[in-house]
């Protein structure tokens, strides 16, 4: 198994840890409250990212990049729509489901071809596919810090230095 891929992949379910640990001690409107932004509300930022995860596992499983795009279109009013408990519990599952995936070594070193609408054809692998991920979460992390401090509340760190800092000493 390679180490670094779990890792990072960890990083990234630990942040959004942290950042449904500051939400959930904010009064509960916050979630779904309306601000001028990139998106509209926290909800949207986060059904925004689980929906991505989800096509992504999908598409490391077989499935085409089509499917992915269609099932997070079919998904996203519902999942936006869900509370902060529920979208944790759906986060915590898909989760899971990476890291099933990903501690096979032959799943990180699987040959992707993608056939992306907006790029073309690809040819890639899981282990050259998921920093993106992990970016992709770490940017939208970045869009609930600045909706929270729009707000007037104070976020929290989530940066991949701290976590390592943490794992390293409490080991």
């Amino acid at each position: 198994m390679d180490n670094f891929a779990l890792q990072f992949f960890d990083f990234h379910v630990w942040a959004n840890e942290q950042i449904f640990k500051r939400l959930k001690e904010l009064p509960d409107n916050t979630y779904h409250q309306e601000v001028e932004s990139v998106f509209p509300s926290m909800s949207s930022v986060l059904s925004h990212v689980y929906l991505s995860d989800l096509g992504w596992i999908e598409v490391f499983c077989g499935e085409s990049m089509n499917y992915a795009l269609n099932l997070a279109e079919q998904q996203k009013e519902q999942t936006e729509a869900k509370n902060l408990e529920e979208i944790k519990i759906m986060f915590h599952k898909l989760a899971e489901r990476y890291k099933a995936f990903l501690t096979q070594e032959q799943n990180l070193n699987k040959s992707i071809i993608i056939e992306n609408p907006a790029g073309g054809i690809m040819e890639t692998n899981v282990r050259e596919l998921l920093p993106h991920i992990v970016n992709h979460g770490t940017y939208h992390r970045g869009n609930i810090t600045a909706m929270l401090r729009q707000m007037g509340y104070a976020s929290v760190p989530t940066d991949y230095g701290l976590y390592l800092f943490l794992n390293i000493n409490n080991k």
